[in-house]
């Protein structure tokens, strides 16, 4: 039996032994880092079908409003989608960069339209009739000129993401401000994350961009609505169909052409007739909003010309 038993001297090496798995235990433990699960997140506009049918929207109507700040049309084109964190948005915009900052009501939070300091040097040479060409951006402020086509640049653009938002849904973009230096931004939080719409901006040759940045948190509480829920409902259906049901409509009815020279027309005076090229009784075409739509004849109902509709044409 006592040759079973351990002696003191290898119960101590046993215990001193025990301490030390221990200890590196605890080593281990300290070297475990907590894992970031918002570095996997991504947005994408596709699955918010609502928040894509803006970004579109806008494209589109920027590139007719800027016509009015530039001499030319530019050719924008949409890059891409992606989420950013605040503190990663701001680190990788030069000095000077062009950041018009507001809020959108209802949404939470500050909305930001960011103008890259080669587009607006191109834009100022085009406007005073340069050409488009890239300039060194050398960290130094922008002049009153330049500051003044930023202003109307982002007045542009501001009217047209208001218009392209309220197709969704109602809001009021009330600009806040327009900083030049981005390192001293400190309206959000460094991980705050922005969901950062890119567009690329061409001038004769000359690229430059423009950033659309959302707050996430701001628009959370309209995911639903985004997605498409609300208007699957048959209230909405009823009240989009009644808006749709009101649109004026131009129609128009053609009753003929004929070819004259230049000296018939110069000759022709009030009480001369033009004969056109349909007999009388043949169907006259009927436009809608200039598409060919229907074949009539043509009458009168209650003292005034009409037509009757006979046919449908599809174009």
């Amino acid at each position: 039996m006592d040759e079973q038993l351990l002696s003191q001297e290898e119960i101590n090496l046993l215990l001193k032994t025990l301490g030390k798995e221990e200890k590196r235990e605890v080593r281990a433990d300290k070297e475990v880092q907590p894992f970031d699960v918002s570095a996997l997140e991504h947005i994408y506009a596709g699955r918010l079908p609502g928040l894509e049918l803006v970004f579109e929207r806008w494209t589109s109507g920027i590139k007719r409003g800027l016509v009015s700040v530039i001499a030319g049309v530019p050719t924008i084109v949409k890059e891409g989608v992606s989420s950013l964190k605040f503190s990663e948005l701001i680190s990788k915009l030069p000095f000077p960069s062009a950041v018009g900052y507001f809020n959108l009501h209802p949404f939470k939070g500050n909305f930001m339209i960011i103008l890259d300091p080669k587009l607006i040097y191109m834009v100022v040479s085009n406007v005073f009739g340069g050409s488009a060409k890239p300039y060194k951006i050398e960290g130094k402020e922008f002049t009153k000129v330049e500051m003044r086509i930023i202003e109307r640049m982002l007045k542009v653009m501001y009217a047209e993401l208001e218009e392209a938002w309220r197709t969704i849904m109602n809001v009021q973009l009330v600009p806040i401000g327009i900083e030049t230096n981005p390192a001293i931004l400190m309206f959000a939080r460094p991980k705050e994350k922005y969901i950062v719409l890119r567009l690329t901006v061409s001038l004769e040759g000359g690229d430059g961009y423009i950033l659309l940045a959302i707050p996430q948190e701001g628009i959370e509480p309209y995911k639903e609505m985004l997605k498409g829920v609300l208007e699957r409902s048959t209230e909405y259906y009823k009240k989009l169909l009644k808006v749709i049901l009101g649109v004026p409509l131009h129609i128009s009815v053609k009753l003929g052409y004929t070819k004259i020279t230049l000296g018939e027309l110069y000759n022709l005076k009030v009480g001369d007739t033009i004969t056109l090229d349909k007999p009388t009784r043949e169907p006259v075409e009927i436009y809608v909003e200039g598409i060919k739509k229907f074949l009539g004849v043509l009458g009168h109902s209650k003292n005034k010309k009409a037509f009757k509709i006979i046919q449908d044409v599809q174009e």
